[in-house]
């Protein structure tokens, strides 16, 4: 694995647990949330990234997800394809907990 995808990895989750409190959560629910709050960011993630990438690039896209690729070799391709894919990644994780505490509020 290299270091952006370790990077990225640990930045999601650590802002995860900051953002969402996973800490207070019993030890079993924790990576079980992470997980699940995990994928709901990298599908806007995803969101984001797709339509900037060139129909050439998009076709390799396909292909790897066709293939069944592990989770760090699509990460690789989005490092190399998306210079910025680690601050989106922030940016989504930071939309996600602002649109998670607008709806807890209004549940209030």
């Amino acid at each position: 694995m290299n270091t952006n995808i370790k990077t990225a990895q640990s930045e999601v989750r650590k802002n995860i647990i900051t953002l969402f409190e996973i800490e207070k959560l019993p030890e079993d629910k924790q990576e079980e949330t992470i997980s699940r709050i995990g994928n709901i960011i990298f599908q806007s993630v995803l969101m984001r990234v797709l339509p900037v990438l060139k129909d050439e690039e998009l076709k390799e896209y396909e292909k790897l997800v066709d293939n069944n690729v592990e989770p760090e070799t699509l990460l690789d391709f989005f490092f190399e394809k998306i210079p910025s894919f680690l601050q989106i990644i922030s940016e989504e994780t930071e939309n996600f907990r602002k649109e998670s505490a607008g709806v807890l509020e209004k549940i209030k």
